[in-house]
């Protein structure tokens, strides 16, 4: 009798540590599709600004005088953390990352 007791304390210690995985195997699921929806949401948004970005360059060049004053508005993009350059375009700079290709560009 005893047997069968300690097999049903088993089966039941078994079964609370199997419902305790599933719940975490539903947990990283519903963070995995989260995750997966945030970055797709975040490529459509960057796409969108790298074709934000080539109308505003190619405005710009069009614009642009003979004057040695640097472009505000990429100065603005730059400053905020993006490469203006043609080899990086929208791209999020490091923290402390400059980028010579953005300079030469901005400081033409």
């Amino acid at each position: 009798m005893a047997d069968k007791k300690e097999m049903l304390e088993q089966l039941n210690t078994l079964e609370e540590a199997l419902n305790a995985t599933l719940n975490q195997v539903t947990s990283i699921r519903q963070n995995l599709e989260d995750a997966q929806k945030e970055n797709a949401t975040l490529r459509m948004e960057l796409e969108k600004v790298r074709e934000h970005l080539a109308e505003l360059e190619k405005h710009e060049i069009k614009e642009k005088t003979s004057s040695d004053e640097p472009n505000p508005t990429l100065i603005n993009i730059f400053n905020e953390g993006f490469h203006v350059c043609h080899l990086h375009y929208a791209e999020r700079l490091d923290e402390g990352e400059s980028c010579l290709d953005c300079l030469e560009l901005l400081y033409r």
